[in-house]
């Protein structure tokens, strides 16, 4: 029998209660925000403070605990928030067949005039649209895949939804490569989770979530801005350090090596994706497209005063119930083009304006080229809404846009952009 005045032989030193709450709290962050893994945790306390080295697995859960039952995490559940989406087979079949796609993905979810009117409709829709496309990407990335992301809230969620999909069992594919294909504005737009929670948009980030449902996935970041001062700049970024993965010049010589990425000679070499997930977005004031929610961030500055003048234009010709179109520039991978209906339906001085202006635009940015995106073997879009129906369309109609071949092999959208897409094309046939 031990006496009063002795300690019980290997009893664990108990927690301060200050100490305890934070370790407490550190953990819980751990298990929700990082989503690590109960060993990953216990490596992690021993490695940062040693003096946590009786710390086990049960000490772990009962941390845990502690934090959930006395309010240190507080937990908001969202009856509203959208379920994923079912699937619109007939729809996907006449999408392939109509714009000679390899396949499509068409949630059943509505979100069109409505979401103009709400953000928070806006972006449910592209959540669900996320959602499917973590489903669609689930199934065809391989072995040693170069993945590289564009920008964008679809692609954002379809990122998060694959890694939450692997939290705790991380799907078995190995030697992946993550990357961005074009450079950081710092825009966000509200999110569905709550009234003051907003999203970011940039590749980077999207990039980081995707890496992480692979268990040894190499993670690029480019760490760029989205445009620079003059076009000189942009040969001198894309020279030397993360910019080289998205240079023109690189990537035809990678092709033209034959893209020698299982075996590399220095582990920085660049590589052309195997793989590539974007997005295709409508630029006009109504939407909540990054070169407008960002107009006034630092780092969009490098394109005024184009960027004002082409916004200010578009809303003249796009504005207002008697509009012939609803959206003239779109984006792919941050880069503009004009949509073909603004090129059927504006007046030629103001379609001259728009084209000095978008000119002047990409020539400052730091993204890939559409001619770059032909070099890869796998382009999947991930795009609906009202207000980007001309955009994608446009992108669809390749010959028309003047462009040498497609862009896009596989598209992920929505019932609605589907539907108007189909009725386009038979509109396009029948004016041919």
């Amino acid at each position: 029998m031990t006496g009063n005045g002795e300690k019980r032989r290997g009893r664990r030193p108990a927690l301060d209660p200050t100490h305890r709450r934070r370790l407490a709290a550190r953990i819980a962050k751990m298990v929700l925000v990082d989503r690590l893994e109960q060993k990953e945790i216990l490596q992690q306390l021993q490695k940062s403070e040693p003096a946590l080295g009786h710390i086990d697995a049960s000490t772990v859960s009962r941390l845990y605990r502690f934090a959930l039952d006395t309010g240190i995490v507080r937990v908001h559940i969202d009856e509203n928030a959208p379920f994923k989406p079912p699937r619109v087979e007939t729809l996907e079949r006449e999408l392939v067949a109509a714009y000679q796609l390899q396949s499509a993905i068409v949630a059943d979810a509505s979100g069109h005039e409505e979401a103009l009117a709400s953000s928070l409709a806006d972006d449910r829709l592209h959540q669900a649209l996320g959602q499917l496309c973590a489903d669609y990407l689930d199934t065809i990335v391989r072995q040693n895949e170069i993945v590289a992301l564009s920008s964008g809230r679809a692609v954002f969620y379809a990122c998060e939804s694959l890694f939450n999909r692997h939290i705790f069992d991380k799907r078995n594919v190995r030697g992946v490569k993550v990357f961005s294909l074009n450079g950081n504005i710092a825009a966000e737009v509200w999110s569905m989770e709550s009234p003051d929670a907003r999203r970011a948009m940039d590749a980077d980030i999207s990039a980081a979530w995707l890496a992480r449902a692979f268990p040894d996935a190499e993670l690029i970041r480019l760490s760029l801005p989205v445009a620079v001062n003059t076009p000189e700049m942009v040969h001198e970024w894309l020279t030397v350090g993360p910019g080289r993965w998205i240079s023109p010049q690189v990537w035809e010589e990678k092709v033209r090596q034959g893209n020698p990425h299982m075996v590399q000679a220095h582990p920085d070499d660049v590589c052309v994706p195997t793989l590539a997930l974007v997005g295709i977005g409508g630029v006009r004031q109504q939407s909540g497209h990054r070169f407008i929610v960002g107009l006034h961030e630092p780092m969009l500055a490098n394109l005024q005063p184009e960027l004002g003048e082409m916004i200010e234009l578009i809303a003249q010709y796009t504005s207002g119930p008697d509009r012939l179109f609803s959206c003239a520039v779109g984006d792919l991978c941050n880069r503009l083009f004009i949509t073909l209906e603004a090129r059927r339906f504006l007046p030629s001085d103001a379609l001259k304006k728009l084209e000095y202006c978008v000119h002047t635009i990409n020539e400052k940015l730091l993204s890939i080229t559409f001619e770059q995106l032909f070099l890869v073997p796998k382009v999947v879009v991930v795009a609906g809404g009202a207000t980007k129906i001309e955009a994608i369309r446009s992108v669809l109609e390749w010959q028309l846009m003047g462009w040498k071949q497609p862009l896009v092999h596989d598209l992920c959208t929505d019932r609605e952009t589907a539907i108007r897409l189909l009725e386009a094309k038979r509109n396009a046939g029948r004016r041919g």
